[in-house]
């Protein structure tokens, strides 16, 4: 049993705009246009805020030289070794950090003194310097130190830094050092400070913007020619005028703080003096041998032993070549040229997109605090580590990249207790195949940390950075495939399953089935303490969801962290539901040890290139609602031409589901083949096997529609993309289920057992309540539903039975607005006004006084629809009379009886087949004249009263 809901406010639910690079149904997190993050006032900063998104890259803009620097990379020198030994390694442990610095307790909240862009800007009788911070709770913590070669010239000047930093480059003929107290021009030869601000300067502190803005006069500092530029920041000490001693962990390092170096982070080192993989270093240049070497032996060779070493030499957070400069104190190698002529000029570059490897940052819509989190277990705890609202990124863009070509994108999320530059620094040549040589722009996420397993923020931020890539790439959402290793293997299963219509396929590289750890049954990790994992974290009753996503597995069969019993029970549940996958399963290797092999060959061929299915006939949609989140901007947005999804209960455990089948969408014909076992030689040896499809002819169309709910609670139906737009909905429901059907024509009716429950609005609407157990719905476009709206200067239709021109008693209020260009209430809750200036026509619908005394039944066919149509237009008659005759002449023929006075006017009802003629006199001429619900009107007292509703 179904009942027609009230559409006023249930219009298509309306997706947000969408770059052309993102799938549309995207949850709010990708779809929802991205805060933008706040700038200093225009006074403090008279300049653009137009800085780069790809860190290491710098750009001229509006007089200002703009550059952005890495984020979360202020980890100050290496010891002496070169070899990383931060305590910071307690958190993201597989993504060691090579400088040893770390933070006091307290208001530096672990990224004390991390830079995040630097601007450079000449106006008028000023020049200004800028530095953003990507942590600053606390503007006393920071201090910035400018240093300037004002001829280009390393043999002129003095070489130490001023103000205790620790740190030499030659040829400083000046330096800027700024802190939250103030801002001092120091003489690097002789010592002498002059304070900018007693000076005609000004310093801006912003803590909201976290930006250090000083204007110094022109006439305290000339500006002219080509400078060379360098920044650098540390800790500052209680005046805020010189660098704090810094603080290391002497337990691990051989660093001594008293005579370390005081930098924490040099700005202006580029992309390439930090690429992923580093081997320029102290270290850094023997292990690279040492790997050379052990990929030259045969068994080396075959067993990937040389990845081992990618521990040491990749820069997984872009400061190696800053923390080994760091710790030999000559920082000259970091530098910006600008030539204030082209700041004066005004010019302006484009933003920096170069091809290859690189990190970029995005804004997130969630403000989780500041700084970073490092005492989050060696597991993590599946709560957020990097907390600021800039959050990093890595992407690799092929060579043959232009923008405006869509192209395509391939995710490869990150392991548990790595980051998002894992295969930039370990598996490199898996980088190469999967982008350069798939043609592929490829991009890992951050997550907010190492331990988020895809979940809450993580899912959050995973979404954000797809549609930052949508905003400053050319994507095709046709090619994208998700992979990952680990737990970004789980995100292949969770995110893929969760919105399978966005992906064409997915590769999984050791993922387990299950969030969290689970050596082996029982012995659990720290996620498990998470109830979103704990409860809702298995991926094999979602399964069918995959069906039209072709998935790649690989599993070593030696893995101590994911069984592969658990991998071969989910390759059964693929085959079982004839779903495609391709399974190789290696021998030997553990898991740590298989995710640095880096020869992965065989399954990226396997992956290929696949094409999103975009619009199947029959498919089966799963979720957890308990993961739904409108604060995080995720959740179950839909699957295909089903959207607006709900569930009634959303408790931890529960399953809700779709089943659906359009057969006016017929699916070719499906053969399955089962190939394999057979043998595998990349990473390791092995086999292969799995289920592949052959797709033959598709049955003709028909215009049926199954559905099968089970805790659905509100659902949409796109009667477009189903190409449905008539014929029957069979809906079974385990309870009650709002379904909402889009994209109707205007006008169409929805039917159950031969009668009208509702019928769509001028948006292509109509919504329908629909009760447990099975209901058929009949979608009918009416007769003349196709016809041109009225037009007021040209009446058209007549006055009969039960309708007058467009409009027919019983229509809803949407189908009889539909009917004309536009609509006037006159403040009448219960009347619309049609073409006023033409004599036009007014209708009136069932007020709640006329609906009392009646049957529920009753009530709900007449509830909102049309009762009266009245019109002065001479194109209608009633009964051969048309308005402006006087009744006396009329009087016998139309048979009325007694009339009712009714203010001015006086009413006659007159017999009209199946409905009441209606008639508005005054001073005895003929005014309006129309037709009543017979119904509503069957007794002088009704009449008295139905007329006086809309006098």
């Amino acid at each position: 049993m179904a009942a027609a809901v009230c559409c006023c406010h249930s219009a298509a639910l309306a997706r947000a705009q969408v770059p052309a690079g993102l799938p549309t149904d995207v949850p709010a997190a990708a779809s929802d246009a991205p805060p933008t993050l706040p700038e200093p006032s225009s006074t403090a900063w008279p300049f653009p805020s137009t800085f780069p998104q790809t860190s290491g890259t710098g750009r001229l803009d509006g007089g200002a030289s703009l550059w952005t620097d890495f984020i979360y990379d202020d980890y100050g020198a290496s010891s002496l070794e070169g070899l990383p030994t931060s305590s910071f390694e307690d958190s993201s442990g597989l993504a060691m950090r090579q400088g040893d610095y770390v933070f006091p307790s307290g208001s530096a909240d672990n990224n004390g003194a991390d830079i995040f862009r630097a601007g450079i800007g000449l106006q008028g009788n000023y020049s200004y310097y800028r530095v953003d911070w990507e942590t600053l709770a606390d503007p006393n913590v920071p201090i910035a130190e400018w240093t300037f070669d004002t001829d280009d010239n390393a043999a002129t000047g003095a070489s130490q830094w001023p103000a205790g930093a620790g740190v030499s480059s030659a040829g400083i003929d000046q330096a800027l050092v700024v802190s939250s107290r103030g801002a001092w021009l120091v003489n690097p030869v002789t010592g002498a400070r002059t304070d900018v601000l007693a000076n005609g300067g000004k310093l801006t502190v912003d803590p909201n913007a976290k930006s250090f803005i000083v204007a110094v006069p022109r006439t305290l500092l000339p500006v002219s020619g080509t400078w060379r530029v360098r920044l650098a920041a540390g800790l500052a000490d209680p005046a805020g005028q010189n660098f704090a001693v810094p603080d290391v962990d002497t337990s691990s390092s051989t660093l001594t703080p008293s005579t370390a170096e005081r930098v924490y982070n040099v700005t202006f080192r580029t992309v390439a003096q930090e690429p992923p993989v580093y081997t320029d270093g102290m270290s850094d240049a023997l292990i690279a041998l040492a790997q050379a070497k052990l990929a030259a032996t045969p068994i080396g060779s075959a067993l990937g032993l040389d990845g081992i070493a990618r521990s040491i030499t990749g820069n997984f957070w872009m400061e190696d070549d800053q923390a080994d400069t760091l710790a030999g104190g000559d920082v000259s190698k970091f530098s910006l040229l600008v030539d204030w002529s082209t700041l004066a000029a005004r010019d302006t570059t484009p933003q920096p997109q170069p091809t290859g490897y690189s990190t970029r940052w995005y804004v997130s819509r969630l403000n989780l605090g500041n700084g970073q989190v490092i005492n989050d277990g060696t597991e993590g705890n599946f709560k957020p580590t990097l907390l600021d609202r800039v959050q990093p990124y890595s992407v690799y863009v092929p060579s043959t990249y232009k923008p405006g070509t869509p192209m395509p994108l391939t995710w490869i999320l990150h392991s548990l207790e790595v980051n998002y530059n894992q295969y930039g620094g370990d598996d490199p040549q898996l980088l190469q195949q999967l982008c350069q040589d798939r043609n592929s722009i490829c991009a890992t996420t951050e997550g907010f940390g190492p331990a988020g397993w895809y979940y809450n923020e993580a899912e959050t931020d995973f979404w954000q950075v797809w549609r930052s890539l949508a905003d400053n790439f050319t994507l095709d959402p046709q090619r994208t495939v998700i992979a990952g290793y680990s737990m970004g293997g789980w995100a292949s299963y969770k995110l893929a399953f969760e919105h399978p219509d966005d992906f064409a396929g997915a590769l999984v590289l050791d993922g387990p089935l299950i969030c969290g750890v689970e050596a082996y049954p029982g012995e659990n990790g720290n996620a498990f303490t998470e109830p979103a994992c704990a409860q809702d974290g298995q991926s094999e009753p979602l399964i069918a969801n995959a069906r039209w996503v072709p998935y790649v597995i690989d599993q070593t069969d030696a893995d101590e962290l994911v069984p592969t019993t658990g991998v071969l029970a989910q390759a059964q549940g693929f085959d079982s539901l004839g779903q495609r996958y391709n399974l190789f399963i290696h021998t030997g290797g553990d898991h740590l040890a298989f995710a640095v092999e880096d020869r992965f060959s065989d399954v990226v061929t396997a992956l290929g290139n696949p094409v999103r299915t975009t619009n199947p006939g029959a498919f089966t949609y799963d979720w957890y609602p308990s993961l739904d989140s409108s604060a995080l901007g995720i959740g179950a947005t839909g699957d295909y031409w089903v959207s607006g999804l709900g569930a009634r209960d959303s408790a931890y455990g529960t399953i809700a589901s779709v089943q659906a089948d359009d057969a006016a969408l017929p699916d070719p014909a499906v053969t399955v083949h089962r190939f394999g076992p057979a043998p595998t030689t990349q990473p390791l040896p092995g086999t292969n096997y799995g289920l592949s499809w052959t797709l033959g002819a598709r049955p003709a169309a028909r215009s049926q529609m199954t559905l099968k709910l089970t805790d659905v609670g509100t659902l949409s139906v796109d009667a477009s993309a189903a190409k449905l737009p008539t014929g029957t909905i069979t809906a079974t429901s385990d309870g009650t289920t709002r379904l909402t059907i889009e994209h109707l024509q205007s006008a169409t009716e929805v039917l159950e057992h031969g009668h009208e429950l509702t019928s769509a609005d001028q948006t292509g609407v109509a919504v329908v309540k629909l009760g447990p157990g099975t209901t058929v719905l009949t979608l009918v476009r009416p007769a003349g539903a196709s016809a041109p709206r009225f037009v007021c200067t040209k009446p058209s239709g007549r006055l009969a039975g039960v309708r007058l021109g467009p409009v027919t008693l019983g229509m809803t209020r949407a189908r009889a607005r539909s009917r004309f260009p536009r609509v006037s209430t006159r403040g009448r809750r219960y009347m619309d006004f049609f073409c006023p200036a033409h004599n036009g026509i007014r209708v009136g619908y069932a007020t709640p006084a006329l609906l009392h005394g009646l049957s529920s039944a009753q009530r709900t066919q007449l509830r909102g629809r049309v009762v009266l149509v009245l019109t002065s237009n001479h194109h209608y008659a009633l009964r051969g009379v048309r308005p402006g005759t006087r009744l006396a002449k009329v009087a016998r023929r139309l048979k009325v009886g007694r009339g009712f006075q009714i203010g001015l006017n006086r009413w006659y009802l007159a017999p009209n087949g199946s409905s009441r003629g209606v008639i508005k006199v005054r001073h005895g001429v003929i005014d309006e004249i129309g037709i009543a619900n017979a119904r509503l009107t069957r007794s002088r007292p009704a009449a008295l009263r139905f007329l006086e509703s809309f006098s």
